[in-house]
């Protein structure tokens, strides 16, 4: 009985017989990486043309344009392995530039101000000219501790700052406190308007990828959170 198969490479390969037809769901141990492929590929390549039917010769383009999308699949992989170590990099690059700003003074939207020993500085986002706008600061109870008014605030940025005193001009202790503030028009109509406190950055941390800092109200923000450092 003639053999059916012969090895190349270490596999057993079939010789060619014109009488079997090709199973359409045969199991494929041509590997899983690009390069396992590619060489199984090489390795019948080679065994296909030493077994090729002499009246129907394996097309060489047909060849060449697989071994082609091999060499592009093996290149694709390749490259995206390297995007993501890109993308790593410049993830850790980014924590690292964070991590000089502890110490100094982030500015962000927030609902909190930290007072400390030289006070409380934040900017007012006034969204239009406003004949008044109030900053009120509030304790951890909800309860208003002061109140400044500020006359024909213009358009853009109102930066001010808080020395700490209460309603009756009593110093109060150091630390977070709520804050707000209304834009009040000729009508009487009240506006809440952004707030821009400027707070102390304590640390850095990440949070699932994401690089975030805390400051001194306790609460962590979002790179993208950040007006500006100082």
């Amino acid at each position: 009985m003639a053999a059916t198969t012969t090895t190349v490479a270490g596999q057993q390969v079939a010789l060619y017989d014109p009488t079997v037809k090709p199973d359409p769901v045969a199991k494929n141990t041509l590997g899983t990486t690009p390069e396992e492929i590619r060489a199984s590929f090489i390795s019948l390549l080679v065994a296909s043309m030493q077994n090729q039917d002499p009246l129907n010769p394996t097309d060489s383009k047909d060849m060449t344009s697989q071994l082609a999308q091999i060499q592009s699949l093996e290149s694709t992989e390749q490259m995206n392995t390297k995007l993501d170590e890109l993308v790593k990099a410049i993830g850790a690059s980014q924590g690292y530039g964070l991590v000089s700003a502890i110490g100094r003074y982030a500015k962000v939207e927030s609902s909190s101000v930290t007072l400390g020993g030289s006070g409380a500085a934040a900017s007012v986002l006034a969204d239009v000219p406003y004949p008044t706008v109030e900053v009120t600061m509030t304790n951890s109870a909800g309860k208003v501790v002061a109140m400044n008014a500020f006359s024909n605030v213009v358009a853009g940025d109102m930066d001010f700052s808080w020395g700490g005193l209460d309603s009756n001009g009593a110093q109060l202790p150091e630390g977070t406190y709520g804050i707000t503030a209304m834009g009040i028009s000729t009508n009487g109509t009240r506006v809440p308007l952004k707030v821009n406190p400027l707070m102390m950055v304590d640390g850095v941390l990440n949070d699932a990828g994401t690089w975030k800092l805390k400051l001194g109200d306790g609460k962590t923000y979002a790179q993208s959170d950040l007006k500006g450092i100082y």
